[in-house]
């Protein structure tokens, strides 16, 4: 899932709410960083995020010389991008203890931040333009990203914060102007969700985990359903809340009035049932009215637990059984994923020579005979060469694995990759074709 919200004002952001650990600690810290090419032209990329350069851009300022950026002051000083895991990855990252799904969440992370960097854009507002929405992309951009592993109800999730400054390098102007989010927004729902989910996928089945569709996104296969739906407080109480809300109105929420739920704490999500009630029907609710509909607000963060805290009351609400199936899970995942390339090879380059109907002696590639080994060395063959020859064919059965497997994403409905496959094999083949000619001439 990829949600988008503007930031107005944001002085204490930083502090209380990106680098907060986790929505459950705020003793604990976490360290952002600089991403994007405008942050590189500021002197900010990959450094770790510091109060001042957060500040300085908040503040319109550049942050080595202080000098003002946009000529135009905004209300809206940051746009923040939460780009969030499917629940069974959560689970399997953070109850599971599978570090290496977190380095594979950022890798696709940093892909899905460099596709919404490249919708950058500016709104153009000269001429008869000034009224329309009409925009020019520039493809740059500046944010602090941050990533964080619960939600507020402690349930795991992970996800990262991509907060984008309100300003991008307009090449055509020469200047620094307001960040256009809009096409950045609808293109996320477009595709570039699409090809995050679809990117994270990947890297599961790389770590040895089996996926499957799940609606717009992925789930991991052998994940049990009950342990994923114990924590989904969030989607429980969203369901609970539609369920209210068609009671008290007569009909279902909006996807907007749905998404106001999921951002208001529960002053503003009080203050808002009020208004709402008022309009519909003219006369205020009771505190009573009240109290029932905002029960489930968002709430605030916790000050008082720790990382270890927080995975042990995790782990504290599976059985023994679901215990076990996790890790059983997690384990075999790892053992999968360390087997790749190394036993596989030899059985499929087997199958591969047999159905050619080679000789016995062209199918002993991975083990070369004493016999004809002496005969190598009696025509002058150097171990050099031999090596060369015994690796040949496992190379070979290693790339007819990797094409086997782009086709069978391919089938399973995923053939933007075999095209990439395709186009950039197309491209090396030119590229020979041209330095051979040249070559010639």
């Amino acid at each position: 899932m990829i949600t988008v919200s503007q930031i107005r004002g944001g002085a204490d952001y930083l502090g209380r709410h990106l680098s907060a650990n986790d929505y459950y600690s705020q003793g604990e810290q976490v360290k952002g960083t600089w991403w994007g090419k405008a942050s590189d032209m500021l002197g900010l990329e990959n450094r770790e995020v510091e109060s001042s350069d957060f500040l300085s851009l908040q503040q319109n300022k550049h942050p080595e010389t202080g000098e003002r950026l946009r000529e135009r002051s905004a209300k809206v000083n940051w746009h923040d991008f939460v780009v969030s895991a499917p629940k069974s990855f959560s689970v399997a990252a953070m109850v599971g203890g599978d570090e290496r799904l977190l380095e594979a969440f950022d890798r696709s992370v940093k892909r899905c931040f460099e596709n919404l960097e490249g919708e950058a854009a500016v709104r153009l507002r000269g001429g008869q333009r000034y009224h329309t929405e009409a925009v020019r992309t520039t493809g740059n951009a500046v944010a602090a990203v941050f990533r964080h592993d619960t939600s507020r109800l402690l349930d795991p999730q992970v996800h990262s914060h991509l907060v984008f400054g309100n300003m991008t390098w307009d090449r055509e102007s020469g200047r620094w102007l307001a960040l256009q989010p809009k096409t950045m927004a609808e293109e996320s729902k477009a595709w570039i969700r699409g090809a995050f989910y679809r990117d994270l996928a990947k890297e599961c089945e790389s770590l040895g985990y089996a996926v499957e569709k799940d609606g717009q996104a992925f789930r991991l296969t052998e994940m049990e359903p009950q342990v994923e739906k114990l924590f989904q407080q969030r989607t429980v109480q969203r369901e609970r809340f539609e369920s209210r809300y068609t009671q008290v109105f007569g009909e279902a929420p909006s996807a907007k009035r749905v998404e106001e739920f999921i951002k208001d704490r529960k002053t503003a999500a009080r203050r808002r049932f009020k208004d709402e009630y008022h309009t519909r029907f003219g006369r205020w609710p009771t505190s009573e009215q009240v109290d029932d509909f905002a029960v489930e607000s968002r709430t605030s963060k916790m000050a008082t637990s720790s990382r270890e805290k927080v995975r042990e009351g995790q782990l504290g609400q599976l059985t023994l059984e679901q215990r076990r199936s996790l890790e059983k899970m997690v384990l075999a995942a790892r053992e999968q994923s360390s087997s790749i390339g190394v036993t596989e090879e030899p059985v499929l380059e087997e199958k591969q020579e047999e159905r050619q109907g080679q000789s016995q002696q062209k199918r002993s590639k991975l083990k070369v005979p004493l016999s004809a080994q002496s005969n190598q060395r009696k025509k002058g063959i150097s171990t050099k060469q031999r090596k060369s020859q015994q690796s040949f064919g496992r190379m070979e059965a290693l790339r007819r694995m990797k094409r086997g497997m782009v086709i069978t994403r391919a089938l399973q409905g995923h053939p933007a990759s075999l095209l990439v496959r395709q186009l950039t094999q197309l491209a090396q083949q030119k590229q020979r074709t041209e330095y051979e000619r040249t070559r010639k001439l």
